[in-house]
């Protein structure tokens, strides 16, 4: 099967596809991973244009989660061997070896997944639903003779990981070390337990106050705030309804 088959085949499944420049990681001029299709006849005019492009993966319009597993240090086996250590496998099947010789893990989610990446999750690996360069391009290669078929399911914990709920932290005991905490230390833990829809209003705002207390300037302060309410208040408070939350700390912070 030659290349464009190969990446039709994939469209057939369900995928999205981007043209990259050949032997790169770079979408060709004009296109980029938001503009991926699943336009038959306009990726046959890639291949007509230039039939030695690299071809990329829309990861969350396809449903798809990539683990990526660097060999920056020509060792594979370390960072496979401390996500094993965290209770972290990757049990899929579907598995690929990349230009620089690292290996992509590939999965499914039954969900929709939002483009985001999570880089250095853990030393040598990066946890990707935004977008990658895959195989038929130059030097990838699907592994022993995997088809889209052999995707699994993504285990819960890279799902988690990804939504900012987990991190490799999480199979560790709290105060495995001796250290004394510091108000700064307290501060990040209460943002990162976050808060329910029970008590979202009243949470947030003493969290912003904390942050102008801690020293934090305003601006700075509503940016950390904004994160924080998209990824640790849950579900987030409507934009209007977290101004309006803001501004009433700030006024009142301003008077003391």
């Amino acid at each position: 099967m030659n290349r464009l088959d190969q990446v039709i085949k994939m469209v057939q499944r369900g995928l999205y596809v981007y043209p990259i420049v050949p032997n790169g990681k770079q979408p060709m001029r004009n296109y980029s991973y938001l503009k991926a299709t699943q336009d038959i006849n306009l990726i046959k005019s890639w291949f007509r244009d230039r039939p030695d492009i690299n071809i990329g993966i829309n990861l969350s319009k396809s449903n798809l989660i990539v683990v990526d597993i660097d060999n920056h240090n020509n060792d594979l086996q370390a960072p496979l061997q401390s996500l094993s250590n965290l209770g972290y496998n990757l049990p899929s099947d579907y598995v690929e070896r990349t230009q620089s010789g690292g290996l992509h893990y590939y999965f499914r989610s039954n969900k929709p997944v939002k483009p985001t990446r999570k880089t250095k999750f853990i030393d040598g690996v990066d946890l990707l639903s935004d977008f990658v360069v895959s195989s038929p391009s130059n030097n990838y290669k699907v592994l022993n003779g995997a088809t889209l078929d052999d995707i699994p399911q993504a285990p819960n914990w890279i799902i988690k990981a990804l939504d900012n709920r987990a991190m490799p932290t999480d199979k560790m005991e709290d105060n495995h070390y001796s250290y004394k905490k510091y108000y700064t230390g307290y501060l990040l833990d209460e943002i990162v337990k976050g808060v329910d829809s029970g008590n979202r209003n009243n949470w947030i705002a003493s969290i912003f106050g904390k942050l102008l207390r801690a020293g934090a300037s305003p601006k700075n302060a509503y940016s950390l705030l904004q994160l924080i309410n998209d990824n640790y208040v849950q579900p987030p408070l409507p934009a209007k309804e977290l101004d309006n939350v803001a501004e009433s700390i700030l006024k009142r912070f301003i008077n003391e």
